[in-house]
């Protein structure tokens, strides 16, 4: 039997934290294809790294660790990216809230009847066949744009605003 002692599992435990970590700020500070470049950038200079720890360390020990803390790594970071779209607007709000809000409270070029808004995010979703779709971070003091969602149908904003 393998005896496995629980000091083992410190640098595994650690790998997986520092991916969780680096992969957040990733999350927070870059846009989608950034987010992929980083995972593809971690992949090919982790194996790189994996394989040079193999060759250099001695024992059979410690190259199965290096294999546990580089599948740790990159475990968390796969992982990461691929809920990063879950992710990251929770994150984008906790971090830039107060951007956007002081941004949309100071847009005084709302009138006629049209709310205050900025672009979330500066990005859209969608492709090419179904067009960008743009979000949008809207200051709605009477709460109209509420009972519009409520029914699920699409409306025009401008319609809602005008009742």
């Amino acid at each position: 039997m393998w005896a496995v002692k629980r000091s083992n599992f410190v640098p595994v435990a650690f790998s997986a934290a520092v991916a969780l970590i680096a992969s957040l700020v990733v999350i927070v500070f870059t846009s989608g294809i950034g987010t992929a470049l980083y995972l593809l950038t971690v992949a090919i200079l982790g194996a790189l790294a994996l394989l040079l720890a193999i060759a250099l360390c001695g024992g059979r020990g410690r190259r199965i660790m290096s294999v546990a803390v580089f599948g740790a790594f990159l475990t968390v970071t796969a992982g990461m990216v691929v809920l990063q779209w879950h992710t990251r607007p929770h994150l984008l709000w906790l971090f830039w809230s107060h951007r956007y809000k002081s941004e949309v409270l100071g847009d005084s070029a709302a009138g006629g009847g049209e709310l205050k808004h900025v672009e979330w995010d500066g990005d859209g979703w969608g492709d090419g066949v179904s067009g960008d779709w743009m979000g949008y971070v809207v200051y709605d003091p009477s709460d109209s744009l509420s009972a519009a969602t409520k029914n699920n149908e699409p409306v025009d904003a401008s319609e809602q605003n005008e009742r």
